[in-house]
């Protein structure tokens, strides 16, 4: 027989032991470079320096108090709250799409290629840029569509492309913004003409354009001053400019978010985004304001520094990042070893020299000058 004296007794008297020691309970961030005042870190995606801003901290804490962590289910169960309606209305007005024509994802790269998914099938044709980012290449994969390839960022190149292809019932179109792995600006108006011309329907993956491009931080359409009704859907990462996780798409035509809610996998079997990380995107756009405009400057003014040292830049002057080459693999090693040993931290891979720029170098111009001093250092003893 249950002797509930005895329990509560004993439930008085537990007192487990910590499962780490206070003293031992590491902080709750963790960084890769630990920055001081002669270690400067460019391998972070963090443009608008949302991930370090205290408004966002207190505002996710906030949320955390009130909502719990983790919404522990799918966004059409019981995994939706006021605060994910209250982002895809915002976004939807932000990149001027009209109302409630937005949706959110849990993970970035899965918003890009399982929005690609759900409308790609293996009957259609999709125009991709031979450069194109994983997240696209995932989709392209996964819609099993036959993919029609054309030179990077070469709208030239995909109208010979579509010609050759002109019959097709359905054609998509896949371009990016800014090219994540070559930093190269979208010509967007040209694209649009030759999608137009060939009836084709395309989609635009902003993930680095947003919150940099644009007098507004709108992105490549706004860029270029273009209507938003001529892309079909937008899509993007949070983990460039908005400084969070997860992801979204949005688009002119209600039906097709609305297809996407009702068909795309990534949307449909994923846990939702978490609530304090959705109220980071909330604050991160609601505190964008002329920072775009500022950033701009930024972009400009290291693009054209990285050129006057000899360094071959790949990468566009507005670009968020900065990808640079030298004649050789083995000399961009020596180069990247250079700088890290000076305290200037960037990324070396593959396509050559990345080094993430973030707006708080502009508000720190003796940061900003360590890292014009070590480059042109390197500059001189490798180039």
């Amino acid at each position: 027989m249950f002797d509930t004296a005895l329990f509560e007794e004993r439930l008085k008297n537990f007192t487990p032991e910590p499962l780490v020691p206070v003293e031992a309970t590491p902080p709750s961030e963790t960084h890769t470079v630990q920055e001081d005042a002669t270690t400067i870190d460019l391998t972070k995606v963090n443009y608008l320096n949302f991930l370090n801003n205290d408004e966002i901290k207190k505002a996710c804490e906030d949320v955390i108090r009130e909502y719990g962590v983790g919404t522990c289910g799918p966004p059409v169960f019981y995994g939706t709250t006021d605060l994910h309606l209250k982002l895809e209305q915002s976004l939807s007005e932000f990149l001027q799409m009209g109302s409630n024509t937005a949706l959110t994802y849990s993970y970035g790269l899965v918003a890009i290629s399982s929005s690609i998914a759900a409308f790609c099938k293996e009957e259609d044709f999709i125009f991709a840029d031979e450069r194109a980012n994983a997240a696209i290449e995932q989709g392209l994969i996964t819609s099993r569509s036959t993919v029609v390839r054309f030179g990077h960022n070469d709208p030239n190149d995909l109208r010979k492309k579509a010609a050759k292809n002109g019959n097709k019932s359905k054609k998509y179109l896949i371009v990016e913004g800014i090219s994540w792995t070559t930093g190269k600006v979208c010509r967007l108006p040209e694209f649009l003409e030759v999608a137009e011309e060939f009836h084709m329907r395309i989609f635009l993956d902003e993930s680095h354009s947003l919150g940099v491009l644009g007098a507004n931080g709108r992105g490549v359409i706004e860029h270029y001053n273009l209507d938003p009704n001529r892309v079909d859907m937008v899509i993007a990462t949070f983990e460039g400019a908005v400084g969070s996780v997860g992801g979204f798409a949005t688009g002119p035509d209600y039906t097709t978010i609305e297809r996407l809610r009702l068909s795309s996998k990534g949307f449909l079997f994923s846990a939702s985004l978490p609530s304090f990380l959705v109220k980071a995107v909330l604050k991160g756009i609601e505190l964008i304001g002329d920072k775009p405009k500022r950033f701009a400057k930024l972009a400009q003014s290291v693009h054209q520094f990285l050129q006057e040292c000899g360094f071959d830049v790949v990468s566009d002057p507005e670009a968020p990042f900065k990808l640079i080459r030298c004649e050789s693999v083995d000399l961009e090693g020596q180069v990247h070893h250079y700088c890290r040993d000076k305290g200037v931290y960037f990324i070396h891979n593959e396509s050559g020299l990345v080094l993430n720029l973030n707006i708080k170098l502009l508000e720190e111009p003796e940061r900003l000058q360590r890292v014009f001093d070590v480059l042109k250092e390197a500059s001189n003893v490798f180039l």
